[in-house]
């Protein structure tokens, strides 16, 4: 990345002595291949900035469809917790003896053991997902905006028949 902006400077940098050397020879004709050129830059911008701007929306979309995922997890794990308290609230006050007590709170302890290392692995699950894919949109728009454009070359002037060229023609 340091090398290209490297290599952009020093492009640019001669376009600017040729600039330079032009506009002390001719201003009129550097002054409007100048304009043109900027103008052709300026242009050349609009499809980099659409990638930029389409990547946006697709990282916005993804950060949206995580945090729907973990809400929707965190809904979960708040339901089964309230769920596994209700179910040994009722396993004690059913409880008929000690050890039946301690057989209940022993298999209600590792059904809520298997259920946090499932909800554990659903959450790095989702964070995973998302990060493959702001990953998959990060290579993308790399790719499609970090590779280098088309060289903008200034147009062919074309040339005006001025006022006395026309009266001679004439």
């Amino acid at each position: 990345m340091f090398n290209q902006m490297q290599d952009f400077v020093t492009e640019q940098m001669q376009a600017f002595t040729g600039r330079a050397q032009q506009l002390k020879d001719d201003p009129l004709t550097a002054v409007r291949e100048g304009v043109s050129y900027s103008a052709e830059t300026v242009e050349a911008f609009k499809q980099p900035v659409r990638f930029a701007a389409r990547s946006s929306v697709q990282l916005s979309s993804l950060a949206h469809k995580t945090t729907q995922e973990l809400i929707e997890l965190q809904s979960h794990l708040m339901t089964a917790s309230l769920t596994e308290m209700a179910e040994s609230l009722e396993r004690v006050a059913g409880a008929t003896d000690f050890a039946s007590l301690v057989s209940a709170q022993a298999d209600a302890a590792r059904r809520s053991a298997e259920r946090l290392a499932n909800d554990a692995n659903r959450a790095i699950e989702i964070f995973a997902t998302a990060g493959r894919g702001m990953q998959e949109v990060a290579v993308e728009t790399y790719q499609k905006v970090a590779t280098p454009a088309e060289v903008i070359t200034p147009r062919a002037r074309k040339t005006r028949r001025t006022a006395k060229s026309k009266t001679k023609a004439a």
